[in-house]
């Protein structure tokens, strides 16, 4: 039986080769993560759920913050002033979500690992792990093409989101965050 490669078939091939492949080397560092991975587990939890119960922070308002860190890490959208946030933040551990999300990142940094976090989808294409995604990159061209020429912004509901020290740090434009009274009196 004679085999007849078509162009089609060759990239599929590769394709499955490469995927294997980068799974077969995730697959180490993830087992070398797995220690780190249950201790940040202990802390991130301690620390989301116990210290915002104690600070009487909402939950919820640190879910912006972990997707702008993802973001940063997984190199869809640099966001230092996030990451410093999160490092200092009493309700958020840093060292958490790099040992639990640690090996995705190496892996994608080191063999391009097709990690779906913190990545940005198409219009038209959202799922509902993608919508904080499509929000942020939808507030980023918003900003960036009108900063230069508004006065203020008002922000609802961000929680500890630092969506507008991106676009508005250095320049004169008045930011109004409207959020729960002990959400930003307390921090």
């Amino acid at each position: 039986m004679k085999y007849n490669r078509t162009k089609k078939q060759l990239p599929g091939i590769l394709h499955f080769l490469i995927k294997f492949f980068q799974i077969i080397l995730y697959i180490p560092i993830q087992i070398i993560f797995i220690p780190f991975a249950i201790i940040g587990l202990i802390i991130a939890i301690y620390k989301e759920m116990g210290n915002s119960k104690k600070l009487g922070i909402s939950f919820s308002a640190i879910k912006a913050l972990q997707y702008r860190w993802m973001m940063h890490y997984f190199n869809t959208r640099p966001d230092p002033l996030s990451v410093a946030f999160t490092k200092k933040f009493p309700c958020e551990s840093h060292y958490g979500m790099w040992s639990i999300l640690g090996a995705l990142i190496i892996s994608q940094r080191l063999f391009s690992f097709p990690a779906k976090l913190g990545k940005l989808v198409e219009p038209g294409e959202e799922t509902l792990d993608s919508t904080a995604g499509i929000r942020v990159h939808m507030f980023d061209k918003i900003m960036g093409k009108y900063v230069d020429e508004i006065e203020q912004i008002v922000l609802p509901g961000v929680g500890f989101d630092l969506i507008a020290l991106h676009f508005t740090k250095g320049k004169k434009v008045k930011v109004f965050e409207l959020d729960q009274v002990n959400l930003k009196l307390k921090h």
